[in-house]
């Protein structure tokens, strides 16, 4: 059976060629992969200097207080802090809010306070909100905002402007990945005041981490594929090859 063995050598030949292109297939994905990830993870560890804008960041604040709010420049309206705002998106409140609650985001904001039976007037660029004297309903505003960052400081600071009384979370959000940047909770001390909070400069810009693990799991299962794609063809052929003698 001159033919029939011919007909499985062409078979066996044309099959080993396919995985053979198939497998170098496989291995120029896998080489792409790993310079991939090798960029990536430079791209990653470069340093940055200077003022760097992030992605859209979404501002929270879930509070029992009747006003609170978060300063982006000093007391003095400069931004030698390392951050500020330059540009003001949507803002409004999530949920609790009543018909004459407002919601304040803005540049150069004149604000009234009365800390320790003194009246003082600012000016800022500030995230807050105001329900109105006592009104100690629980509430869920947002901001959402771009900011600048000097990525030459360590860490960075803000203002946080607190009631009398109450409750306020605040929360900085990146609204591209989900991540939350920075948290805090303070409740008030039946005056109102303003506290300095520090936030590393690096958390604005924490980008995914490309793990070891899912690049070595990844070059495994290729070889793994390949070492299939050549063993099991060559068993079936051998297979036929076998079955074709035990006929003759």
């Amino acid at each position: 059976m001159p033919n029939t063995r011919r007909k499985h050598f062409d078979r066996a030949e044309k099959i080993a060629k396919g995985v053979f292109l198939l497998s170098l297939l496989i291995l120029v994905l896998l080489g792409s992969t790993v310079l991939t990830v090798d960029y990536l993870r430079s791209n990653q560890l470069k340093p940055t200097t200077g003022w760097e804008r992030t992605s859209e960041v979404r501002i929270l604040m879930d509070s029992t207080a009747d006003w609170a709010r978060i300063m982006f420049n000093d007391l003095y309206g400069t931004y030698l802090s390392g951050v500020r705002i330059v540009k003001f998106d949507q803002s409004g409140w999530l949920s609790g809010n009543d018909s004459d609650d407002r919601v304040d985001a803005g540049f150069s904001l004149t604000f009234v306070d009365i800390i320790y039976n003194s009246t003082v007037v600012r000016t800022g660029d500030i995230v807050g909100f105001f329900k109105g004297n006592n009104d100690f309903r629980h509430t869920r505003m947002f901001a959402d905002v771009f900011l600048e960052v000097d990525t030459n400081m360590m860490s960075v600071s803000i203002y946080l402007m607190l009631a009398g009384a109450g409750t306020t979370t605040f929360e900085f959000i990146d609204k591209q990945s989900g991540t939350i940047i920075w948290q805090d909770t303070e409740t008030g001390n039946s005056f109102s005041q303003y506290v300095r909070r520090a936030i590393p400069s690096g958390a604005f810009f924490l980008k995914p981490q490309i793990r070891n693990l899912s690049v070595l799991s990844l070059f495994a299962f290729g070889v793994i594929l390949i070492v299939l794609l050549n063993v099991i063809p060559a068993r079936r052929d051998s297979r036929r090859i076998r079955e074709s003698k035990t006929g003759l």
